[in-house]
């Protein structure tokens, strides 16, 4: 009898966790059309902003105070053929100080401002070709022989050994996710945590004299262009944006970390890409990336695209799937793109 019952039981079970996940993909289903009901493609730019702070207050950016945190910092540590080096420490709250690493082209008296963001396993270190093999395709450096200074902000994302083996590792452990949902307790997010520092260090670093503030852009590999897109929706000082190897369908890849309250309902990635607008953006994914499948980011990429053009500027908008896999892409397209941003 109780192997009976015990065996009715796992039947139930399956059903039950059958059942949940159905009504997911039927709330998925329903996400798609509340989202360009909450922000209908046509005419969303004459409430931009207002959509903004939404999302701003969905990620809980609005409840982190920067008050009575330190004065940020700034040392020279060194210099390269390319650029003399600094470290620059900017708080986000008088508990955290984040830092990047900051490279100034040689003999350059103004310069534009690109943040290079790093991905999973990355550090401005690595992905500045300094420590360690990388599959950032030399970002840093190629934006300096171009003459712009970039900023390598460091993420709460420097170990990763089990997604990417041959980057180093640093003994300085921590559980990213569980960050995370402590913030979430509290109305934020590791992702608004994060954001808001690299917003803390655009206002620190656009002040300084060899910096053209004017001229701020962004780009990143991975979590990089994540953060890339989602800062960019965020701050509008930053005028233009190449994200790589991230965008997608959050149905597809509903991570812990990039999902937040209603967001289903409210903004995926193409809605985000929709803040950046009028301002440029240059999005990049490969064919042959193991990570994020292509195929699931070319519907989001046509719906982002729709906003643009709503916004009476399609050719602001780039998306290109290219040929290879979870890094950025060998051509300079993207650069291009972003350098010709600041000619205008």
């Amino acid at each position: 009898m109780y192997k009976d019952i015990i065996r009715e039981g796992d039947i139930c079970r399956a059903a039950y966790k059958d059942g949940i996940e159905v009504y997911i993909k039927r709330l998925e289903a329903e996400g798609d059309s509340n989202r360009e009901t909450f922000m209908p493609t046509e005419n969303f730019i004459n409430r931009i902003e207002e959509y903004r702070s939404a999302y701003i207050g969905m990620l809980g950016i609005d409840r982190i105070s920067s008050d009575s945190a330190p004065e940020p910092a700034i040392t020279s540590v060194g210099e390269d053929e390319y650029a003399v080096i600094y470290r620059v420490t900017t708080y986000i709250t008088r508990e955290i100080p984040p830092y990047g690493l900051l490279y100034v082209p040689h003999g350059i008296k103004r310069a534009p401002l690109i943040i290079a963001q790093h991905g999973g396993g990355g550090t401005p270190e690595l992905c500045s070709d300094i420590n360690g093999k990388n599959n950032y395709n030399h970002m840093v450096r190629r934006i300096l022989k171009r003459g712009a200074a970039v900023f390598a902000p460091q993420l709460l994302l420097w170990n990763f050994r089990e997604q990417s083996p041959t980057q180093p590792s640093h003994p300085i452990p921590y559980n990213r996710l569980n960050i995370d949902n402590n913030m979430k307790r509290f109305g934020m997010s590791i992702t608004a945590l994060e954001i808001k520092g690299i917003m803390n260090a655009i206002t620190f670093l656009s002040v300084l004299p060899y910096v053209d503030n004017n001229k701020i852009a962004m780009t990143g590999l991975s979590y990089g262009g994540y953060y890339t897109l989602h800062t960019m929706a965020a701050d509008t000082r930053i005028k233009v944006g190449f994200s790589n190897a991230c965008f997608n369908s959050r149905n597809a890849y509903p991570w812990v970390d990039m999902s937040y309250p209603n967001s289903g309902n409210t903004f995926h990635d193409a809605e985000v890409a929709a803040l950046c607008a009028p301002r440029k953006l240059y999005i990049a994914v490969g064919k042959e990336d193991t990570v994020f499948n292509y195929e699931s980011a070319i519907p989001e990429a046509e719906r982002a695209k729709r906003y643009f053009c709503g916004a009476g500027c399609p050719q602001n908008f780039v998306f290109r799937v290219w040929d290879g896999g979870h890094t950025l892409p060998f051509t300079n397209e993207g650069f291009d793109f972003i350098f010709s941003a600041f000619e205008e």
